[in-house]
């Protein structure tokens, strides 16, 4: 690979434009949930170009794949004039339980999740994605409206309610147990139809309750 310039150190900043250069086609995709892609890599360069980023202290892991991706949240968020509380926080600290979780990275297939804060309109699109919280506020508590299995492509479906008010404290709870559903039922053979609408399809929205209650009261029992 390219080196830098002699007596200079590398920063990360250098080692993806380095690499970017030697492996790639001298740039990256930056993707909507702030990945970096690197196209066209030769697949027998790829094992060089893991360890390059091994040292450079870059991982892969959870970028892509069938994993938890980075969680979004309402860009407005902080600053808007309509929003009930900034979900910021909430996002951030989601993604920290999320991240390196023993299921996060063997699932069927990729699972999205996003915040929303404001009333008047939905920014993040929470009814495209897997696991969507819209803040609530209810006898002057925090909390958030919760949705489930929505997504695009094959099958446009919009995420469906299964709570209209959980505290905020809950959020992590929420997040375990439909991984763990997703994890046990999901589809792991057929890529084109693996998301988790397909296994709320499959089930049935009934069965598919019963099966994330089940989940969540015995993750909340623990």
């Amino acid at each position: 690979a390219a080196l830098p310039a002699a007596g200079r150190a590398l920063d990360e900043t250098d080692n993806i434009r380095l690499i970017a250069d030697e492996y790639s086609r001298g740039w990256g995709h930056i993707t909507t949930r702030q990945n970096i892609q690197f196209h066209f890599v030769q697949v027998e360069r790829v094992p060089d170009l893991l360890t390059e980023l091994a040292d450079a202290g870059l991982t892969t892991r959870e970028a892509c794949g069938n994993s938890v991706r980075n969680i979004t949240w309402c860009p407005m968020a902080g600053v808007s004039a309509t929003e009930l509380f900034d979900v910021t926080p909430y996002s951030e600290a989601t993604t920290r339980y999320l991240l390196r979780h023993p299921l996060s990275s063997s699932l069927p297939r990729k699972f999205k999740i996003a915040f929303e804060g404001c009333t008047d309109e939905d920014h993040a699109l929470l009814g495209m994605h897997d696991l969507g919280y819209r803040a609530q506020i209810k006898d002057g508590k925090r909390g958030f409206r919760v949705v489930i299995g929505g997504g695009t492509s094959i099958m446009v479906k919009s995420a469906q309610t299964v709570h209209e008010f959980l505290p905020a404290s809950e959020i992590f709870n929420v997040a375990e147990a439909v991984v763990r559903v997703f994890h046990k039922f999901g589809d792991y053979k057929h890529k084109q139809a693996n998301r988790l609408k397909f296994l709320i399809k499959s089930l049935g929205w009934e069965r598919f309750l019963e099966e994330y209650h089940t989940a969540l009261a015995d993750f909340r029992a623990k």
